[in-house]
């Protein structure tokens, strides 16, 4: 009744660090996605941003609350775009992709 799972069992036994290894692995990278996605929002969306800072709407685009210099967009895969301050480094708010 075993015969036919003896292969499985005998690759299970020989590889049984590198399948945990790689499990573990896994598990850690799927951890990562779950907090960066409670992370990124986190942020606030750039109408929140400017209703919580209403002078840093400018004609050329949204300035930092902290500094004042000129923010600037940087991608992040899979989720958007996150605004950052030129001049302090500062996360400003974040665009969702739609």
């Amino acid at each position: 009744m075993w015969k036919p799972f003896l292969p499985l069992v005998d690759f299970i036994d020989r590889y049984q660090g590198l399948i945990i290894g790689f499990a573990v692995l896994g598990f850690f990278l799927l951890l990562n996605q779950v907090i960066y996605r409670l992370f990124w929002t986190s942020y606030p969306s750039r109408e929140d941003y400017l209703a919580a800072h209403p002078g840093c709407a400018s004609a050329d685009g949204v300035l930092c609350a902290t500094c004042g210099q000129k923010a600037v967009s940087m991608a992040v895969r899979g989720s958007g775009r996150m605004f950052r301050c030129t001049w302090c480094d500062a996360e400003l708010f974040r665009v969702d992709r739609g």
